[in-house]
């Protein structure tokens, strides 16, 4: 893998004004806002000003979620877990086998010159 930075330089020590300090923000969080959207009441929702990029996302996808199934699925997913769905894994209606619990595993050192 090449090194696209073989100096060093331009990360965070030398930037540390763009560490997130290992915390998210929710004014960059449009899953954040989604939620905040949807549990706004009717007023306070059609009085909301975005002042952010991830507010106005937030905001354009949950009223295009109003007309729109993907947008709903897209919001719905996002704010409330997507619907879990089984498997069945079989072959040619077999169940699969499992593996052994254990493998018995031996390691040989080769033998040098001097021990043949």
């Amino acid at each position: 893998m090449p090194n696209n930075n073989p100096t060093g330089k331009g990360g965070f020590k030398d930037n540390p004004q763009n560490m997130s300090g290992g915390m998210w923000s929710k004014d960059t969080s449009i899953s954040y806002w989604y939620n905040k959207l949807l549990r706004m009441d009717l007023e306070e929702f059609e009085s909301f000003e975005p002042k952010t990029m991830a507010q106005q996302l937030a905001l354009n996808a949950v009223n295009e979620a109003k007309d729109e199934i993907n947008y709903l699925k897209e919001v719905t997913d996002r704010t409330e877990g997507r619907a879990s769905q089984s498997t069945d894994i079989t072959t040619n209606g077999k169940e699969i086998q499992s593996l052994p619990p254990t493998m018995q595993i031996e390691i040989v050192k080769p033998l040098t010159e001097d021990e043949s």
